[in-house]
């Protein structure tokens, strides 16, 4: 039996924030066991727990920025268009703005 995240096809908007996400645990994960912080250097199993518990929960202020942007874009520049032309730069609907969203 199959979980529903296997039944899941992520955008390719989800696909790069999951990779960011992926590529932030690494880099805190090496900050936490960085020699130059001696003394206070962290080692062991805990490590990467704890970088996953910081990227985590740093993640909702770093993407709700970007997601809210995003979405002023997509009222910008809506996929139909209006009358079959985007109503902020007239190109045909889906103008290159509202394409770029969707790749």
């Amino acid at each position: 039996m199959s979980g529903w995240r296997s039944q899941l096809r992520p955008t390719p908007l989800a696909q790069a924030l999951e990779q960011a996400h992926t590529y932030a645990v690494g880099a805190a994960a090496a900050g936490l066991q960085d020699a130059g912080l001696g003394p206070v250097r962290l080692t062991g199993t805990a490590v990467p727990v704890l970088a996953e518990a910081a990227v985590t929960s740093a993640t909702p202020f770093v993407r709700a920025p970007l997601l809210s942007r995003l979405s002023r874009i997509r009222l910008l520049h809506p996929p139909a268009g209006v009358d079959g032309r985007c109503p902020s730069c007239s190109a045909a609907a889906p103008c290159p703005t509202a394409e770029e969203l969707d790749s």
